[in-house]
C-alpha cells in the first residue's frame, strides 16, 4: 500500500513538474528573447548595417530616422536593430554570431554602450541569467566559454538548463506575477510612472551608486590597462571579420549623468583609454552622449523617448557617413 501511495504521489508530481514546464515554455514564446531569436532567423538579406547593444540602443536607435538622416550623396546603408534590453556583451556577441550565419553583407556594425560596459567582466551565475540574459542558454557552449573558460561542466550545465524551461525561463512566469503584485500595490494610490519599459524609477538603478564608486572604476580600468572584455573583443573581431566597419558609440546620457559623472577627470581619462583601445582593435569611436542635450528627449534617467531617438539616429546617420568616406 505504501508503495502505491509513493508511486502515486511520484505520478502526481511528475504530471504538476510537466505541466509547470509546459506552462512556462508557452510563456517564453511570447518573451523579448524568443521574439529576437525568430527575428534572428529571418533577418532581410538586404540588410548591412546593424544596431547592437542592450535597451539604450533598442530604444535610441530608430532605423527609419537613421535612413532618413544619410546623407542623399550616398546610398543609405539597410539598417536593423538588433539590441535587446537588460542584456550584457556576452548576450550581445550570441546575437550578432546568430545574425552572422545569415548570408549578409554587413558593412556597419553601430554598438552602443554607457559608462564601464565595454571593459566589464562577463558575470553568467545563476542569479545573473534571468529575463533577457537567458539567451545564454540558446547558445551554451559558446556562453560558457565566456563565462568559465575552459570549463566543459559550465557547459553541460548550461546546455541542461537550457532543456528544462522551469528553469531556464522561469523569470516568463515571476514576470507576470511580479506586474500583477505591483499592480495590487498600487491599488489605492497615485499611479507611479512608467514607460514602454517599465516603471521610470527602476532604472535609476542601472546609474552608478555614487560619484566616488564610479571614480574608482573609471580609474582601475584606465589605469589597469584591463582592456576590452572578452566577449566585447570577439565581438568587434567576428564583425571585422566579415568586413565590416564597427562603430563603438557612447549613447546620450541626460545632463544630470553628463553632470555628475562624464564631467570627472577619471570619465575623460577612461574615455582616451577606450577611444585608444578602439583604434588598436581597428574600431571607430563616437563620443555622443552629449548629443542631445534636452532632457525632454529623454524618458528616465538613461533612455531616450521617441523623438529623442529620432534626432540623435539623424546625427549618427551623418556621423557614420563620414567617418566611412
Amino acid at each position: 500500500m505504501n508503495a502505491k501511495r509513493l508511486l502515486g504521489s511520484l505520478a502526481v508530481l511528475g504530471m504538476t513538474l510537466a505541466g509547470c514546464n509546459l506552462l512556462i515554455h508557452h510563456l517564453a514564446k511570447t518573451s523579448y528573447r524568443a521574439r529576437l531569436l525568430e527575428k534572428l532567423d529571418h533577418l532581410p538579406p538586404q540588410a548591412d548595417c546593424i544596431f547592437l547593444g542592450n535597451s539604450l540602443v533598442e530604444a535610441g536607435c530608430d532605423v527609419a530616422a537613421f535612413q532618413s538622416g544619410w546623407p542623399a550623396t550616398n546610398v543609405a546603408p539597410t539598417a536593423i536593430n538588433l539590441a535587446l534590453g537588460a542584456t550584457s556583451p556576452v548576450e550581445h556577441f550570441l546575437i550578432l554570431h546568430r545574425a552572422l550565419e545569415q548570408p549578409l553583407r554587413l558593412k556597419y556594425l553601430i554598438y552602443g554602450f554607457f559608462d564601464d560596459q565595454l571593459n566589464d567582466t562577463p558575470r553568467g551565475q545563476w542569479s545573473d541569467l534571468v529575463g533577457n540574459r537567458a539567451f545564454s542558454y540558446y547558445f551554451p557552449d559558446q556562453a560558457a566559454a565566456f563565462y568559465t573558460p575552459g570549463s566543459s561542466l559550465r557547459k553541460w550545465e548550461l546546455r541542461v538548463i537550457g532543456h528544462v524551461p522551469m528553469l531556464a525561463d522561469r523569470s516568463s512566469l515571476w514576470g507576470k506575477v511580479e506586474l500583477l503584485r505591483r499592480r495590487l500595490e498600487d491599488i489605492g494610490l497615485p499611479k507611479r510612472p512608467t514607460n514602454r519599459f517599465g516603471r521610470v524609477a527602476d532604472f535609476a538603478a542601472l546609474e552608478p551608486k555614487d560619484i566616488a564608486s564610479f571614480d574608482e572604476r573609471c580609474r582601475a580600468v584606465a589605469e589597469g590597462k584591463a582592456g576590452f572584455s572578452e566577449p566585447v573583443r570577439e565581438l568587434i573581431a567576428l564583425a571585422r571579420q566579415r568586413g565590416a566597419a564597427v562603430i563603438l558609440v557612447e549613447m546620450p546620457m541626460p545632463s544630470s549623468h553628463r553632470r555628475r559623472f562624464y564631467s570627472l577627470p577619471a570619465w575623460g581619462q577612461m574615455r582616451a583609454y577606450l577611444q585608444a583601445l578602439a583604434r588598436q582593435q581597428q574600431a571607430l569611436y563616437l563620443s555622443a552622449s552629449d548629443w542631445v542635450r534636452d532632457d525632454a528627449n529623454f524618458e528616465d534617467a538613461t533612455h531616450l523617448n521617441e523623438q529623442g531617438a529620432k534626432l540623435f539616429s539623424q546625427q549618427l546617420a551623418a556621423a557614420v557617413a563620414r567617418l566611412s568616406l
